[in-house]
Protein backbone atom coordinates (compact mmCIF):
# COMPACT_ATOMS: atom_id res chain seq x y z
CA UNK A 1 0.00 0.00 0.00
CA UNK A 2 2.80 2.31 0.64
CA UNK A 3 4.36 1.44 -2.85
CA UNK A 4 0.94 2.21 -4.14
CA UNK A 5 0.94 5.40 -2.36
CA UNK A 6 4.42 6.59 -3.31
CA UNK A 7 3.87 6.13 -6.97
CA UNK A 8 0.18 8.00 -7.04
CA UNK A 9 2.31 10.90 -5.42
CA UNK A 10 5.24 11.10 -7.77
CA UNK A 11 2.36 11.69 -11.11
CA UNK A 12 3.11 14.74 -12.49
CA UNK A 13 0.93 17.94 -11.67
CA UNK A 14 -0.66 17.54 -14.55
CA UNK A 15 -1.86 14.21 -14.13
CA UNK A 16 -2.81 14.97 -10.26
CA UNK A 17 -4.83 17.72 -11.85
CA UNK A 18 -7.15 15.22 -14.25
CA UNK A 19 -7.04 12.58 -11.79
CA UNK A 20 -8.83 14.85 -9.18
CA UNK A 21 -11.10 16.15 -12.18
CA UNK A 22 -11.95 12.58 -12.61
CA UNK A 23 -12.20 11.43 -9.10
CA UNK A 24 -14.04 14.27 -7.72
CA UNK A 25 -16.27 15.54 -10.52
CA UNK A 26 -16.41 13.55 -13.51
CA UNK A 27 -16.93 10.63 -11.82
CA UNK A 28 -19.51 11.70 -9.15
CA UNK A 29 -21.56 13.61 -11.79
CA UNK A 30 -21.86 9.94 -13.71
CA UNK A 31 -22.72 7.89 -10.28
CA UNK A 32 -25.72 10.50 -9.54
CA UNK A 33 -26.44 10.97 -12.82
CA UNK A 34 -26.94 7.20 -12.99
CA UNK A 35 -28.41 6.70 -9.93
CA UNK A 36 -31.11 9.32 -10.58
CA UNK A 37 -31.40 7.66 -14.26
CA UNK A 38 -31.90 4.44 -12.56
CA UNK A 39 -34.35 5.39 -10.15
CA UNK A 40 -36.88 7.32 -12.29
CA UNK A 41 -36.64 4.09 -15.44
CA UNK A 42 -37.60 2.13 -12.74
CA UNK A 43 -40.59 4.41 -11.33
CA UNK A 44 -41.76 5.15 -14.64
CA UNK A 45 -41.50 1.39 -15.59
CA UNK A 46 -43.98 0.20 -12.57
CA UNK A 47 -45.96 3.24 -13.32
CA UNK A 48 -46.53 2.01 -17.23
CA UNK A 49 -46.77 -1.97 -15.98
CA UNK A 50 -49.34 -0.73 -13.81
CA UNK A 51 -51.51 1.63 -16.23
CA UNK A 52 -51.13 -1.94 -18.41
CA UNK A 53 -52.29 -4.41 -16.11
CA UNK A 54 -55.51 -2.01 -15.24
CA UNK A 55 -55.84 -1.04 -19.13
CA UNK A 56 -55.75 -5.51 -19.45
CA UNK A 57 -58.00 -5.56 -16.62
CA UNK A 58 -60.75 -3.60 -18.30
CA UNK A 59 -60.23 -5.17 -21.32
CA UNK A 60 -61.05 -8.60 -20.26
CA UNK A 61 -64.04 -7.51 -18.14
CA UNK A 62 -65.28 -5.58 -21.65
CA UNK A 63 -64.28 -9.29 -23.48
CA UNK A 64 -66.33 -11.15 -21.04
CA UNK A 65 -69.68 -9.09 -20.87
CA UNK A 66 -69.80 -9.16 -24.49
CA UNK A 67 -68.71 -13.24 -24.35
CA UNK A 68 -71.31 -13.88 -21.64
CA UNK A 69 -74.17 -12.16 -23.43
CA UNK A 70 -73.74 -14.26 -26.41
CA UNK A 71 -73.93 -17.33 -24.35
CA UNK A 72 -76.99 -15.98 -22.48
CA UNK A 73 -78.73 -15.92 -25.53
CA UNK A 74 -77.97 -19.54 -26.07
CA UNK A 75 -79.24 -20.36 -22.99
CA UNK A 76 -82.11 -18.60 -23.44
CA UNK A 77 -82.83 -20.04 -26.44
CA UNK A 78 -82.58 -23.68 -24.44
CA UNK A 79 -85.57 -22.47 -22.66
CA UNK A 80 -87.92 -20.16 -24.67
CA UNK A 81 -90.49 -21.92 -26.26
CA UNK A 82 -90.57 -20.35 -29.73
CA UNK A 83 -86.84 -21.25 -30.59
CA UNK A 84 -87.70 -25.21 -29.30
CA UNK A 85 -90.77 -24.80 -31.37
CA UNK A 86 -89.01 -23.52 -34.50
CA UNK A 87 -86.30 -25.55 -34.70
CA UNK A 88 -88.34 -29.30 -34.11
CA UNK A 89 -91.17 -28.79 -36.20
CA UNK A 90 -91.17 -30.20 -39.36
CA UNK A 91 -90.59 -27.57 -42.48
CA UNK A 92 -94.41 -28.61 -44.26
CA UNK A 93 -97.13 -27.06 -45.45
CA UNK A 94 -99.22 -28.56 -42.06
CA UNK A 95 -96.99 -26.57 -39.62
CA UNK A 96 -96.33 -23.34 -41.51
CA UNK A 97 -98.67 -20.86 -39.84
CA UNK A 98 -97.32 -22.44 -36.50
CA UNK A 99 -93.73 -21.83 -37.97
CA UNK A 100 -93.97 -18.27 -39.06
CA UNK A 101 -95.04 -17.29 -35.23
CA UNK A 102 -92.45 -18.85 -34.22
CA UNK A 103 -90.26 -17.08 -36.83
CA UNK A 104 -91.61 -13.42 -35.86
CA UNK A 105 -91.31 -14.04 -32.64
CA UNK A 106 -87.29 -14.94 -33.05
CA UNK A 107 -86.75 -12.51 -35.67
CA UNK A 108 -88.42 -9.70 -32.68
CA UNK A 109 -85.76 -10.85 -30.52
CA UNK A 110 -82.50 -11.92 -32.40
CA UNK A 111 -82.93 -8.24 -33.88
CA UNK A 112 -83.34 -6.50 -30.44
CA UNK A 113 -79.94 -8.49 -29.60
CA UNK A 114 -78.12 -7.27 -32.64
CA UNK A 115 -79.36 -3.81 -32.46
CA UNK A 116 -78.58 -3.72 -29.02
CA UNK A 117 -74.82 -5.36 -29.18
CA UNK A 118 -73.01 -3.94 -32.38
CA UNK A 119 -70.62 -6.69 -32.05
CA UNK A 120 -73.09 -9.33 -33.08
CA UNK A 121 -73.41 -9.09 -36.77
CA UNK A 122 -74.94 -12.46 -37.37
CA UNK A 123 -77.19 -15.18 -36.26
CA UNK A 124 -77.88 -18.45 -37.81
CA UNK A 125 -80.67 -21.06 -36.63
CA UNK A 126 -80.97 -24.65 -37.79
CA UNK A 127 -83.75 -27.44 -36.50
CA UNK A 128 -84.19 -30.71 -36.84
CA UNK A 129 -87.16 -30.67 -38.89
CA UNK A 130 -85.72 -28.84 -41.62
CA UNK A 131 -86.45 -24.57 -40.72
CA UNK A 132 -83.47 -22.67 -40.78
CA UNK A 133 -83.23 -18.42 -40.20
CA UNK A 134 -80.11 -16.32 -40.35
CA UNK A 135 -80.41 -12.78 -38.98
CA UNK A 136 -78.40 -10.12 -39.55
CA UNK A 137 -75.60 -9.78 -41.92
CA UNK A 138 -75.67 -12.58 -44.79
CA UNK A 139 -73.05 -14.26 -44.46
CA UNK A 140 -71.38 -17.06 -46.53
CA UNK A 141 -67.88 -19.32 -45.75
CA UNK A 142 -66.78 -22.81 -44.29
CA UNK A 143 -67.97 -23.74 -40.89
CA UNK A 144 -68.49 -27.08 -41.17
CA UNK A 145 -65.27 -27.70 -39.06
CA UNK A 146 -66.67 -25.87 -36.04
CA UNK A 147 -69.87 -27.21 -36.89
CA UNK A 148 -68.52 -30.70 -36.30
CA UNK A 149 -66.49 -30.03 -33.42
CA UNK A 150 -70.15 -28.54 -31.91
CA UNK A 151 -71.75 -31.49 -32.72
CA UNK A 152 -69.19 -33.19 -30.99
CA UNK A 153 -69.48 -31.24 -27.79
CA UNK A 154 -73.40 -32.02 -27.50
CA UNK A 155 -74.18 -29.07 -26.16
CA UNK A 156 -71.55 -27.20 -25.28
CA UNK A 157 -70.60 -23.97 -25.88
CA UNK A 158 -67.78 -23.68 -28.88
CA UNK A 159 -65.91 -20.40 -29.54
CA UNK A 160 -64.03 -20.32 -32.66
CA UNK A 161 -60.88 -19.16 -33.94
CA UNK A 162 -60.80 -15.93 -36.21
CA UNK A 163 -61.76 -17.19 -39.56
CA UNK A 164 -62.51 -15.40 -42.90
CA UNK A 165 -66.45 -15.30 -44.35
CA UNK A 166 -67.92 -13.33 -47.38
CA UNK A 167 -70.28 -10.74 -46.14
CA UNK A 168 -73.32 -9.78 -49.13
CA UNK A 169 -73.08 -5.71 -47.42
CA UNK A 170 -69.20 -5.68 -46.88
CA UNK A 171 -67.39 -7.96 -48.92
CA UNK A 172 -64.54 -10.48 -47.28
CA UNK A 173 -64.44 -9.89 -43.13
CA UNK A 174 -63.04 -12.08 -40.46
CA UNK A 175 -65.70 -12.89 -37.51
CA UNK A 176 -65.31 -15.29 -34.09
CA UNK A 177 -67.97 -17.26 -33.77
CA UNK A 178 -70.06 -18.92 -30.49
CA UNK A 179 -71.72 -22.24 -32.13
CA UNK A 180 -73.62 -24.52 -29.92
CA UNK A 181 -76.10 -27.10 -30.00
CA UNK A 182 -79.61 -26.77 -28.65
CA UNK A 183 -80.67 -30.04 -26.76
CA UNK A 184 -84.36 -30.35 -25.78
CA UNK A 185 -85.36 -29.28 -22.48
CA UNK A 186 -87.26 -32.14 -21.44
CA UNK A 187 -84.46 -34.33 -22.84
CA UNK A 188 -81.03 -32.73 -23.06
CA UNK A 189 -79.25 -35.64 -24.54
CA UNK A 190 -81.26 -35.04 -27.50
CA UNK A 191 -80.39 -32.33 -29.58
CA UNK A 192 -83.21 -30.44 -31.58
CA UNK A 193 -81.10 -27.62 -33.36
CA UNK A 194 -78.15 -25.54 -33.78
CA UNK A 195 -77.09 -21.81 -33.39
CA UNK A 196 -74.45 -19.98 -34.65
CA UNK A 197 -73.28 -16.29 -33.06
CA UNK A 198 -70.98 -14.22 -35.47
CA UNK A 199 -68.82 -11.48 -33.91
CA UNK A 200 -67.32 -9.06 -35.70
CA UNK A 201 -63.40 -9.75 -35.56
CA UNK A 202 -62.60 -5.77 -36.15
CA UNK A 203 -64.46 -5.12 -32.55
CA UNK A 204 -62.26 -7.10 -30.67
CA UNK A 205 -59.26 -6.33 -31.90
CA UNK A 206 -60.04 -2.64 -32.24
CA UNK A 207 -60.85 -3.07 -28.20
CA UNK A 208 -57.35 -4.50 -27.96
CA UNK A 209 -55.77 -2.16 -30.15
CA UNK A 210 -57.28 0.79 -28.05
CA UNK A 211 -54.45 -0.65 -25.00
CA UNK A 212 -51.64 -1.13 -27.29
CA UNK A 213 -50.65 1.11 -30.22
CA UNK A 214 -49.30 -1.15 -33.70
CA UNK A 215 -46.23 0.33 -33.49
CA UNK A 216 -45.21 0.15 -29.65
CA UNK A 217 -46.28 -4.03 -29.79
CA UNK A 218 -48.59 -6.54 -30.71
CA UNK A 219 -51.53 -7.46 -28.29
CA UNK A 220 -53.14 -11.01 -29.08
CA UNK A 221 -55.67 -14.06 -27.86
CA UNK A 222 -54.19 -17.86 -26.99
CA UNK A 223 -56.12 -20.74 -26.30
CA UNK A 224 -55.48 -22.79 -22.88
CA UNK A 225 -53.62 -25.21 -25.20
CA UNK A 226 -51.23 -22.62 -26.88
CA UNK A 227 -53.06 -22.05 -30.05
CA UNK A 228 -53.76 -18.59 -31.49
CA UNK A 229 -57.58 -17.36 -31.12
CA UNK A 230 -57.04 -14.12 -32.75
CA UNK A 231 -53.72 -12.67 -34.05
CA UNK A 232 -53.44 -9.43 -36.27
CA UNK A 233 -51.06 -11.70 -38.28
CA UNK A 234 -53.57 -14.43 -39.69
CA UNK A 235 -51.20 -16.35 -40.81
CA UNK A 236 -50.72 -17.70 -36.93
CA UNK A 237 -54.52 -18.08 -35.96
CA UNK A 238 -55.05 -21.90 -35.20
CA UNK A 239 -51.56 -22.28 -34.92
CA UNK A 240 -49.87 -22.95 -31.85
CA UNK A 241 -47.68 -19.93 -31.20
CA UNK A 242 -44.23 -20.52 -32.63
CA UNK A 243 -42.28 -19.28 -29.56
CA UNK A 244 -42.45 -21.98 -27.24
CA UNK A 245 -41.01 -20.29 -24.03
CA UNK A 246 -44.02 -17.83 -24.14
CA UNK A 247 -46.19 -20.30 -24.36
CA UNK A 248 -44.63 -22.22 -21.11
CA UNK A 249 -44.66 -19.02 -19.46
CA UNK A 250 -47.98 -17.82 -20.19
CA UNK A 251 -49.48 -21.47 -19.26
CA UNK A 252 -48.73 -20.59 -15.70
CA UNK A 253 -51.33 -17.76 -14.16
CA UNK A 254 -48.91 -16.37 -11.87
CA UNK A 255 -46.44 -14.87 -14.34
CA UNK A 256 -48.29 -11.82 -15.14
CA UNK A 257 -45.27 -9.70 -16.28
CA UNK A 258 -42.79 -11.24 -17.55
CA UNK A 259 -39.85 -10.29 -19.99
CA UNK A 260 -38.77 -12.03 -23.30
CA UNK A 261 -36.59 -11.64 -26.16
CA UNK A 262 -38.00 -12.50 -29.53
CA UNK A 263 -36.43 -11.94 -33.00
CA UNK A 264 -33.63 -9.85 -31.66
CA UNK A 265 -36.42 -7.65 -29.95
CA UNK A 266 -36.42 -7.18 -26.14
CA UNK A 267 -40.48 -7.60 -24.63
CA UNK A 268 -42.52 -7.18 -21.73
CA UNK A 269 -45.07 -9.18 -21.83
CA UNK A 270 -48.15 -9.26 -19.95
CA UNK A 271 -50.57 -11.97 -19.68
CA UNK A 272 -54.08 -12.20 -18.43
CA UNK A 273 -56.07 -14.97 -18.17
CA UNK A 274 -59.73 -15.13 -18.67
CA UNK A 275 -61.35 -16.56 -16.31
CA UNK A 276 -64.85 -17.30 -18.03
CA UNK A 277 -62.99 -19.21 -20.88
CA UNK A 278 -59.23 -19.94 -20.11
CA UNK A 279 -57.70 -18.10 -22.77
CA UNK A 280 -55.07 -15.64 -22.28
CA UNK A 281 -54.84 -12.08 -23.61
CA UNK A 282 -50.83 -11.95 -24.15
CA UNK A 283 -49.47 -8.16 -24.35
CA UNK A 284 -46.18 -7.47 -25.89
CA UNK A 285 -44.63 -4.22 -25.36
CA UNK A 286 -41.03 -3.32 -26.61
CA UNK A 287 -38.44 -2.64 -24.49
CA UNK A 288 -37.91 0.39 -25.84
CA UNK A 289 -41.16 1.76 -25.42
CA UNK A 290 -40.78 2.26 -22.38
CA UNK A 291 -37.27 3.37 -22.48
CA UNK A 292 -38.73 6.35 -25.23
CA UNK A 293 -41.06 7.32 -22.00
CA UNK A 294 -37.81 8.39 -19.88
CA UNK A 295 -36.22 10.11 -23.28
CA UNK A 296 -37.10 13.58 -22.01
CA UNK A 297 -36.03 13.57 -18.91
CA UNK A 298 -33.35 11.71 -19.81
CA UNK A 299 -32.54 14.23 -22.15
CA UNK A 300 -32.71 17.34 -19.46
CA UNK A 301 -30.76 15.12 -16.91
CA UNK A 302 -27.94 14.97 -19.70
CA UNK A 303 -27.66 18.35 -20.45
CA UNK A 304 -27.54 19.57 -17.07
CA UNK A 305 -24.53 16.72 -16.32
CA UNK A 306 -22.97 18.27 -19.38
CA UNK A 307 -23.37 21.66 -17.84
CA UNK A 308 -21.65 20.39 -14.60
CA UNK A 309 -19.09 18.73 -16.42
CA UNK A 310 -18.44 21.79 -18.83
CA UNK A 311 -17.91 23.95 -15.69
CA UNK A 312 -15.63 21.48 -14.30
CA UNK A 313 -13.48 21.34 -17.32
CA UNK A 314 -13.40 25.09 -17.47
CA UNK A 315 -12.00 24.91 -13.89
CA UNK A 316 -9.71 22.28 -15.18
CA UNK A 317 -8.29 24.37 -17.78
CA UNK A 318 -8.25 27.44 -15.72
CA UNK A 319 -5.74 25.71 -13.01
CA UNK A 320 -3.50 24.41 -16.22
CA UNK A 321 -2.91 27.66 -17.43
CA UNK A 322 -2.66 29.94 -13.85
CA UNK A 323 -0.69 26.98 -12.07
CA UNK A 324 0.81 23.77 -13.63
CA UNK A 325 1.83 25.31 -16.66
CA UNK A 326 4.14 27.86 -15.10
CA UNK A 327 5.50 25.43 -12.90
CA UNK A 328 6.08 22.66 -15.99
CA UNK A 329 7.84 25.96 -17.66
CA UNK A 330 9.81 26.16 -14.70
CA UNK A 331 10.88 22.48 -14.75
CA UNK A 332 11.36 22.29 -18.63
CA UNK A 333 14.10 25.41 -17.53
CA UNK A 334 15.27 23.60 -14.50
CA UNK A 335 16.07 20.60 -16.83
CA UNK A 336 17.99 22.74 -19.37
CA UNK A 337 19.94 24.33 -16.62
CA UNK A 338 20.90 20.06 -15.10
CA UNK A 339 22.03 20.06 -18.80
CA UNK A 340 24.42 22.56 -18.46
CA UNK A 341 22.88 25.57 -20.36
CA UNK A 342 22.93 28.63 -18.12
CA UNK A 343 20.91 30.64 -20.89
CA UNK A 344 17.57 29.13 -19.43
CA UNK A 345 14.86 31.90 -18.54
CA UNK A 346 11.50 31.96 -17.07
CA UNK A 347 8.97 34.13 -18.47
CA UNK A 348 7.04 35.65 -16.40
CA UNK A 349 3.41 36.37 -16.48
CA UNK A 350 1.98 36.55 -13.06
CA UNK A 351 2.63 38.59 -9.92
CA UNK A 352 1.93 35.92 -7.45
CA UNK A 353 3.90 32.78 -6.02
CA UNK A 354 3.91 31.07 -9.17
CA UNK A 355 5.52 34.06 -10.54
CA UNK A 356 7.76 34.88 -7.61
CA UNK A 357 9.18 31.87 -7.68
CA UNK A 358 9.84 32.18 -11.89
CA UNK A 359 11.43 35.78 -10.36
CA UNK A 360 14.04 33.43 -8.46
CA UNK A 361 14.75 30.88 -10.73
CA UNK A 362 15.93 34.05 -12.94
CA UNK A 363 17.95 35.29 -10.40
CA UNK A 364 19.72 31.90 -9.22
CA UNK A 365 20.56 31.26 -13.43
CA UNK A 366 22.15 34.34 -13.60
CA UNK A 367 24.15 34.17 -10.05
CA UNK A 368 25.44 30.79 -11.36
CA UNK A 369 26.01 31.88 -14.77
CA UNK A 370 28.50 34.46 -13.21
CA UNK A 371 30.13 32.65 -11.11
CA UNK A 372 30.81 29.81 -13.72
CA UNK A 373 32.35 32.30 -16.27
CA UNK A 374 34.47 33.87 -13.42
CA UNK A 375 35.70 31.19 -11.27
CA UNK A 376 35.54 27.60 -12.58
CA UNK A 377 35.28 27.62 -16.26
CA UNK A 378 38.91 27.46 -16.51
CA UNK A 379 39.42 24.73 -14.12
CA UNK A 380 36.91 22.19 -15.49
CA UNK A 381 38.38 23.00 -18.96
CA UNK A 382 41.71 22.08 -17.50
CA UNK A 383 40.25 18.78 -16.15
CA UNK A 384 38.49 17.65 -18.90
CA UNK A 385 41.95 18.30 -20.93
CA UNK A 386 43.67 16.06 -18.08
CA UNK A 387 40.70 13.23 -18.61
CA UNK A 388 41.56 13.39 -22.36
CA UNK A 389 44.88 12.80 -21.84
CA UNK A 390 44.12 10.16 -19.34
CA UNK A 391 41.80 8.46 -21.55
CA UNK A 392 43.94 8.12 -25.12
CA UNK A 393 46.47 6.21 -23.04
CA UNK A 394 44.62 3.33 -22.54
CA UNK A 395 45.94 0.89 -25.42
CA UNK A 396 43.88 -2.09 -26.73
CA UNK A 397 46.81 -4.13 -26.56
CA UNK A 398 46.72 -3.57 -22.93
CA UNK A 399 43.50 -5.80 -22.88
CA UNK A 400 44.70 -8.41 -25.41
CA UNK A 401 48.28 -8.58 -23.25
CA UNK A 402 46.11 -9.02 -20.11
CA UNK A 403 43.86 -11.81 -21.91
CA UNK A 404 46.92 -13.30 -22.99
CA UNK A 405 48.40 -13.81 -19.57
CA UNK A 406 45.03 -15.01 -18.31
CA UNK A 407 45.18 -17.77 -20.62
CA UNK A 408 48.91 -19.11 -20.47
CA UNK A 409 48.13 -18.58 -16.53
CA UNK A 410 45.73 -21.32 -16.98
CA UNK A 411 47.56 -23.59 -19.44
CA UNK A 412 49.98 -23.68 -16.30
CA UNK A 413 47.40 -24.55 -14.06
CA UNK A 414 46.09 -27.27 -16.21
CA UNK A 415 42.92 -25.90 -17.30
CA UNK A 416 42.77 -26.17 -20.64
CA UNK A 417 39.15 -25.67 -21.41
CA UNK A 418 39.23 -22.43 -19.60
CA UNK A 419 42.76 -21.37 -21.66
CA UNK A 420 40.86 -22.25 -25.07
CA UNK A 421 37.67 -19.66 -23.52
CA UNK A 422 40.59 -17.14 -23.09
CA UNK A 423 41.93 -17.57 -26.40
CA UNK A 424 38.87 -17.52 -28.42
CA UNK A 425 37.30 -14.70 -26.37
CA UNK A 426 40.95 -12.98 -27.37
CA UNK A 427 40.62 -13.73 -31.02
CA UNK A 428 37.34 -12.11 -30.90
CA UNK A 429 38.16 -8.87 -28.88
CA UNK A 430 41.38 -8.84 -31.27
CA UNK A 431 39.39 -8.75 -34.14
CA UNK A 432 36.29 -6.80 -33.02
CA UNK A 433 38.13 -4.00 -31.38
CA UNK A 434 40.37 -3.73 -34.31
CA UNK A 435 38.92 -0.04 -35.92
CA UNK A 436 41.91 0.67 -38.03
CA UNK A 437 40.18 -0.77 -41.16
CA UNK A 438 36.81 -0.79 -42.04
CA UNK A 439 37.16 -3.43 -44.13
CA UNK A 440 37.99 -7.58 -43.84
CA UNK A 441 37.74 -10.35 -46.39
CA UNK A 442 35.30 -13.08 -45.63
CA UNK A 443 37.34 -15.26 -44.30
CA UNK A 444 38.03 -13.35 -41.64
CA UNK A 445 34.54 -12.33 -40.96
CA UNK A 446 33.82 -15.90 -40.59
CA UNK A 447 36.37 -16.44 -38.36
CA UNK A 448 34.84 -13.65 -36.10
CA UNK A 449 31.28 -15.34 -36.24
CA UNK A 450 33.09 -18.88 -35.61
CA UNK A 451 35.03 -16.89 -32.59
CA UNK A 452 31.50 -16.08 -31.71
CA UNK A 453 29.73 -18.86 -32.11
CA UNK A 454 31.92 -21.19 -30.41
CA UNK A 455 31.19 -18.60 -26.92
CA UNK A 456 27.62 -19.28 -27.65
CA UNK A 457 28.19 -22.80 -27.58
CA UNK A 458 30.41 -23.18 -24.41
CA UNK A 459 27.49 -21.00 -22.64
CA UNK A 460 24.10 -22.81 -23.78
CA UNK A 461 25.85 -26.12 -24.36
CA UNK A 462 24.17 -28.73 -26.57
CA UNK A 463 21.04 -26.14 -27.24
CA UNK A 464 23.15 -24.29 -30.26
CA UNK A 465 24.04 -26.11 -32.84
CA UNK A 466 25.53 -24.59 -35.98
CA UNK A 467 27.53 -24.62 -39.31
CA UNK A 468 29.32 -22.55 -41.38
CA UNK A 469 29.50 -22.50 -45.16
CA UNK A 470 31.47 -20.82 -47.80
CA UNK A 471 32.48 -21.18 -51.52
CA UNK A 472 35.98 -21.85 -51.46
CA UNK A 473 36.63 -19.03 -54.49
CA UNK A 474 34.89 -15.93 -51.93
CA UNK A 475 38.16 -16.85 -49.25
CA UNK A 476 39.32 -13.81 -50.50
CA UNK A 477 36.15 -10.93 -51.13
CA UNK A 478 36.45 -8.14 -49.24
CA UNK A 479 33.07 -6.96 -47.38
CA UNK A 480 32.37 -4.59 -44.42
CA UNK A 481 33.63 -5.57 -40.88
CA UNK A 482 30.67 -7.02 -38.47
CA UNK A 483 28.10 -7.30 -41.04
CA UNK A 484 27.45 -10.83 -40.05
CA UNK A 485 27.98 -11.91 -36.39
CA UNK A 486 25.30 -8.70 -35.70
CA UNK A 487 22.81 -11.25 -37.48
CA UNK A 488 23.71 -14.53 -35.78
CA UNK A 489 23.51 -12.44 -32.32
CA UNK A 490 19.88 -11.18 -33.71
CA UNK A 491 18.93 -14.88 -33.82
CA UNK A 492 20.17 -15.91 -30.77
CA UNK A 493 18.75 -12.77 -28.78
CA UNK A 494 15.44 -12.37 -30.57
CA UNK A 495 14.99 -16.02 -32.17
CA UNK A 496 15.95 -18.36 -29.88
CA UNK A 497 14.22 -17.01 -26.25
CA UNK A 498 15.79 -19.09 -23.83
CA UNK A 499 15.74 -22.06 -25.96
CA UNK A 500 17.93 -23.66 -28.33
CA UNK A 501 17.48 -23.97 -32.32
CA UNK A 502 20.58 -24.21 -35.32
CA UNK A 503 22.36 -21.17 -37.21
CA UNK A 504 23.26 -21.69 -40.70
CA UNK A 505 25.83 -18.86 -42.48
CA UNK A 506 25.92 -19.51 -46.07
CA UNK A 507 28.10 -17.27 -48.18
CA UNK A 508 27.77 -17.77 -52.37
CA UNK A 509 28.32 -16.03 -55.56
CA UNK A 510 25.10 -14.66 -56.95
CA UNK A 511 26.17 -13.27 -60.39
CA UNK A 512 28.44 -10.49 -59.91
CA UNK A 513 26.95 -10.29 -56.43
CA UNK A 514 27.29 -12.42 -53.14
CA UNK A 515 24.96 -13.13 -50.71
CA UNK A 516 25.15 -13.82 -46.95
CA UNK A 517 22.43 -16.07 -44.93
CA UNK A 518 21.64 -16.48 -42.00
CA UNK A 519 18.94 -18.98 -41.29
CA UNK A 520 17.76 -19.96 -37.41
CA UNK A 521 15.43 -22.11 -36.51
CA UNK A 522 13.57 -19.95 -33.94
CA UNK A 523 10.54 -18.06 -33.38
CA UNK A 524 10.51 -16.65 -36.66
CA UNK A 525 9.25 -13.69 -37.89
CA UNK A 526 5.75 -12.77 -37.54
CA UNK A 527 3.52 -11.34 -40.69
CA UNK A 528 3.14 -7.83 -39.25
CA UNK A 529 6.55 -7.61 -38.01
CA UNK A 530 8.33 -8.70 -41.21
CA UNK A 531 5.90 -6.15 -43.12
CA UNK A 532 6.98 -3.67 -40.30
CA UNK A 533 10.78 -4.01 -41.38
CA UNK A 534 10.46 -4.55 -45.19
CA UNK A 535 8.59 -0.70 -44.93
CA UNK A 536 11.54 0.61 -42.85
CA UNK A 537 14.36 -0.89 -44.99
CA UNK A 538 12.41 0.31 -48.28
CA UNK A 539 11.50 4.32 -46.27
CA UNK A 540 14.94 4.30 -44.03
CA UNK A 541 12.07 5.06 -40.92
CA UNK A 542 13.35 7.01 -38.08
CA UNK A 543 11.16 4.75 -35.59
CA UNK A 544 13.32 3.91 -32.83
CA UNK A 545 11.20 0.71 -32.59
CA UNK A 546 12.05 -0.30 -36.09
CA UNK A 547 15.32 1.09 -37.05
CA UNK A 548 17.19 0.13 -33.37
CA UNK A 549 16.91 -3.23 -34.86
CA UNK A 550 20.23 -4.69 -36.01
CA UNK A 551 18.98 -6.03 -39.67
CA UNK A 552 17.94 -2.22 -40.12
CA UNK A 553 21.96 -0.92 -38.95
CA UNK A 554 23.46 -3.06 -41.12
CA UNK A 555 21.13 -2.34 -43.81
CA UNK A 556 21.98 1.41 -43.06
CA UNK A 557 26.04 0.90 -43.71
CA UNK A 558 25.47 -0.93 -46.09
CA UNK A 559 23.42 1.39 -48.82
CA UNK A 560 25.78 3.89 -47.32
CA UNK A 561 28.77 1.89 -48.96
CA UNK A 562 27.52 0.06 -51.50
CA UNK A 563 24.74 2.46 -52.61
CA UNK A 564 21.20 1.86 -53.26
CA UNK A 565 20.06 -1.92 -54.97
CA UNK A 566 22.18 -3.78 -51.81
CA UNK A 567 21.51 -4.58 -48.60
CA UNK A 568 19.47 -6.38 -46.15
CA UNK A 569 16.83 -8.48 -47.86
CA UNK A 570 13.71 -10.60 -45.88
CA UNK A 571 12.86 -13.22 -48.49
CA UNK A 572 9.52 -13.93 -49.42
CA UNK A 573 9.46 -17.70 -48.87
CA UNK A 574 10.42 -17.99 -45.18
CA UNK A 575 10.89 -21.58 -43.80
CA UNK A 576 8.66 -23.38 -41.97
CA UNK A 577 10.07 -22.64 -38.24
CA UNK A 578 12.81 -20.13 -38.08
CA UNK A 579 13.46 -16.82 -39.86
CA UNK A 580 16.25 -16.01 -43.17
CA UNK A 581 18.09 -12.80 -43.21
CA UNK A 582 19.94 -12.21 -46.59
CA UNK A 583 22.61 -9.60 -47.21
CA UNK A 584 23.25 -8.59 -50.43
CA UNK A 585 26.95 -6.58 -51.40
CA UNK A 586 28.71 -6.26 -54.81
CA UNK A 587 31.50 -8.88 -55.45
CA UNK A 588 34.79 -7.23 -53.99
CA UNK A 589 38.31 -9.18 -54.35
CA UNK A 590 40.52 -6.78 -53.21
CA UNK A 591 40.98 -3.81 -50.94
CA UNK A 592 41.77 -1.47 -54.13
CA UNK A 593 37.95 -2.35 -55.42
CA UNK A 594 36.87 -1.21 -51.63
CA UNK A 595 38.65 1.55 -51.06
CA UNK A 596 37.47 2.87 -54.69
Amino acid sequence: MRANGTQLWNFSLRRKSVAIFLLLVTLPSILVGYVILSWYDEILRQQFIDSMEKNLNTIELNLTEKIKAVEDISDYMIYQDNFRNFMETPATPAYREQVNKDRTAIEGFIAFQTMSKRYIKSMSLQGIGGNALQIGEPVTGLETNWTDQAKANKGRIVWTDSYPLESGWTGSKRVVSMIRVINSFENPSRPVGEVIVRLDESEITDLLSNAVPTDQGSIFIVRADGAVQLHQDATLVGQPYPDAALLQKVAKPANKVFSLKENGISYVVFNQQMKATGWNIVTMIKEKTIVEKTRAIKASLQILLFVFLVFGLFALIGFELTIIRPILALRKETHRLKQGDFSAQVEIRSRDEVGELGRQFNIMVTTMRELIDNKYKLEIRQKESELRILQSQMDPHFLYNTLDMIRWTARLEKAPETSQLIETLSRFFRMGLNSEKRFTTLAGEMDFVRSYLNLQQKRMGSKLQFSLYMEASLEGAVLLKKVIQPLVENSIKHGFRRRGGQIHVRCYRDGQDMIMEVLDTGVGFTKDKMEQIRQALVERSDDPAVMDHAICNIHERTLLVYGSGYGVELPDQQQEAGACVRLRIPLWMNEQEAEA
